[in-house]
């Protein structure tokens, strides 16, 4: 059983950590009150790194990096502190694996925005840079503020990305109140098109009527005009013959 399982067994209220923290310490409520107090002091005075050239114990670089955790247990206040010993190998494998058990139990995304993962992983950095700090303060120092001015960069990044999902959300909203509008002018024409397309085969089956009316009156035309045509060719025969015999009889 791992240091955190036991510390979990017996104070239910804990809140695990990767950062490896030594065992909870009995405190009386005035002390929890007064470092409270001096927590939430310090906590809005703007904190600065000292400069590596500055000599500090690592009690001192640890506790400034990682504040003591207080919980209330079963009326008792208990304060916990960083732990100042380092890991072994054995020990670091365990805490791989821990990180992948956090993981699932958890249920973290694998991939895209992840505020589990990213709280995980912030864990994980914490550790390792408590482990460096032992052996190198000035190592730990350096990546403090590396961390620092990483999660500055991630803190941009999500008031950016909230930005841009209101900006996205607002113009969203005014597509869809335009898309009605669109819909409403498609519809419409949509309509007349129908209307149009209808009035076009009406218009073309009037026309086809008229075609062939025309058509047939043209071919009445024509015989009724062929037979006059014959008749009067007849006629002209008839006369022509009638001329002949009137000429010979006068003869």
């Amino acid at each position: 059983m791992s240091q955190i399982e036991e510390t979990l067994k017996k104070y239910p209220k804990y809140m695990p950590t990767l950062v490896r923290y030594e065992e909870p310490i009995e405190i009386n409520e005035d002390e929890m009150q007064l470092e409270m107090q001096e927590q939430v002091l310090n906590q809005k005075k703007k904190q600065q790194l000292q400069p590596l050239d500055q000599k500090w114990s690592i009690d001192e670089i640890l506790n400034k990096f990682f504040p003591p955790r207080r919980f209330e247990h079963e009326g008792h206040f208990f304060k916990q502190v960083v732990s100042v010993n380092d890991v072994k190998r054995d020990e670091l494998n365990q805490l791989e694996a821990e990180l992948d058990q956090r993981l699932i139990e958890r249920q973290a995304r694998k991939s895209g925005i992840c505020p589990v993962r990213e709280d995980l992983h912030s864990q994980l950095f914490e550790e390792i840079i408590r482990q460096s700090a032992i052996n190198c303060p000035e190592r730990g120092l350096l990546l403090m503020r590396v961390y620092d001015n990483l999660k500055l960069t991630f803190a941009a990044y999500q008031t950016l990305y909230a930005g841009s999902v209101v900006f996205g959300n607002r113009k969203a909203a005014e597509s869809e109140i335009g898309k009605s509008e669109q819909d409403s002018k498609i519809a419409d024409y949509d309509k007349k098109k129908i209307y149009l397309e209808n009035q076009k085969i009406l218009l073309e089956n009037e026309l086809d009527a008229i075609q062939r009316s025309f058509k047939e009156i043209r071919e009445l035309e024509e015989k009724r005009m062929e037979s006059e045509m014959q008749f009067l060719k007849q006629q002209t025969k008839h006369l022509e013959h009638f001329l002949k015999q009137v000429q010979q009889n006068q003869q």
